[in-house]
């Protein structure tokens, strides 16, 4: 198994290795990454969310007390719209201004026909087709119409999945306290040395790299990263035969390890979920043979979906399974490929927002328009949390996907480093870093 080092002010290639240097303070920040951090090239898990967030930031950064805090930019409500309002100067490396239609082409590559983005915009009037008017916009303003009211939006946009990366042709840049260019910064290079995971700890104690992403069990924060089984609506009962026999917290333990909890609703309990999962049982007939679809590079997926093969033999279900990377397995379940699928997204960390993810990823556009207006109307935020909670509680019978466990960012840290703190995504944020 082997990993790469990420480090400031090394050169090295984008996510194998990152570097920068920052000239107040200096010095030389390396990070180890296992290989299943560095295939996230969609930064979808929060360890490879983290480290991209060096050179992509988020749009804002969510406060102890929820309000979004500008990182690069400022969100206004304007009316029954939002509006994104870069902050001065803020520009690509390349020296493109971060406008209207810079930020809704951005969104428009990726984010927003993904599941998590398609969840966290659902609130927009027009959907797809405001974005597409606003990207041949010269305004520096973005405005979001609403459909309905959604008081969380502005909490929604702080995403990492909706930090705005511009294509250039030749690869993606983004706008983060480091650049990949410039005298103060570093360019990946594809020569720089990799290491297996046992040497990456070894590296750590030798204090050569300061931080291991993709390893260590630290869970003292909430988990919000969610791996749910989703399912094709004719293979609902594949789902009940699952949860029948299902023991999600032996699954944790003996599966999946490190900073993971089981997740026995569609929300974690840090959202309001509940605390156990609703007796199941399995339908009766006989059960027809079927492909699961997971991501073969990321290791607990592999061994949660031969654990659900297994538990499905024993009920005389077969089921197939087929490994692909993760971009691969998601592109292959648009396609209508697969009878159930693997699924992992980075959940925000309000309820309603929540809610509108699991909605995305279940499939069910129907139970979104239905929901999500109701919950918007409720204006306070603990009542409104609270309302998404129940809801979720009875939507989850309803929907083709069960939930299975939550896990947290792992890293393991050199003791000396300080000043690194997660963020309300549960991302690490590294920018600030420093040691003796």
């Amino acid at each position: 198994m082997r990993s790469h080092r990420l480090a400031i002010w090394v050169f090295c290639a984008p996510l194998a290795a990152l570097a920068a240097a920052r000239a107040r303070d200096g010095g030389t920040l390396r990070i180890a990454l296992p290989p299943e951090v560095g295939a996230d090239v969609a930064a979808e898990t929060p360890e490879a969310a983290s480290v991209r967030e060096l050179t992509a930031a988020p749009l804002c950064r969510l406060g102890p007390d929820g309000h979004p805090v500008p990182v690069l930019a400022s969100l206004e409500r304007r009316g029954d719209a939002v509006a994104v309002v870069p902050r001065p100067g803020v520009r690509f490396p390349s020296g493109t201004p971060l406008g209207a239609a810079e930020l809704a082409r951005a969104w428009l590559r990726g984010p927003a026909t993904g599941t998590v983005g398609r969840g966290l915009l659902a609130p927009l009037r027009g959907g797809l087709s405001t974005l597409e008017a606003a990207r041949q916009s010269k305004e520096p303003v973005l405005l979001l119409p609403l459909a309905f009211p959604w008081p969380d939006l502005e909490a929604s946009l702080c995403h990492p999945a909706l930090a705005p990366q511009r294509d250039t042709g030749t690869s993606l840049e983004g706008i983060g306290p480091y650049a990949p260019d410039g005298a103060e910064r570093a360019r990946a290079a594809p020569g720089f040395p990799a290491l297996s995971l046992r040497n990456a700890r070894r590296a750590l104690q030798r204090h050569e790299v300061q931080a291991v992403f993709g390893d260590g069990a630290d869970g003292a924060e909430p988990g919000l990263f969610a791996t749910y089984l989703v399912l094709r609506p004719a293979a609902q009962a594949l789902g009940q035969r699952v949860a029948a026999r299902l023991d999600r917290r032996a699954l944790v333990q003996s599966f999946v390890g490190g900073a993971s909890a089981p997740l026995p609703g569609l929300l974690p309990a840090a959202l309001g979920g509940p605390a156990e999962a609703a007796v199941a049982a399995a339908p009766a007939g006989t059960a027809s043979p079927a492909v699961l679809l997971y991501a073969s590079d990321r290791p607990a997926h592999r061994a949660v979906a031969e654990r659900l093969q297994i538990l499905l033999r024993d009920a005389s279900a077969p089921l197939t399974l087929r490994g692909l990377p993760a971009r691969e397995a998601a592109a292959a379940w648009e396609r209508g490929e697969g009878d159930a699928m693997l699924r992992s997204v980075l959940l925000p960390p309000l309820p309603a927002p929540a809610l509108a993810v699991v909605l995305a990823l279940s499939g069910d556009a129907e139970a979104a328009r239905r929901e999500l207006p109701a919950l918007g109307a409720v204006s306070d935020a603990t009542q409104r949390g609270a309302k998404a909670a129940e809801r979720a509680l009875a939507l989850a019978p309803t929907l083709p996907l069960l939930p299975l466990y939550v896990e947290s960012a792992r890293v393991r840290l050199d003791p000396r480093v300080v000043d690194v703190r997660r963020d309300a995504f549960g991302l690490w944020m590294l920018d600030d870093a420093w040691w003796p």
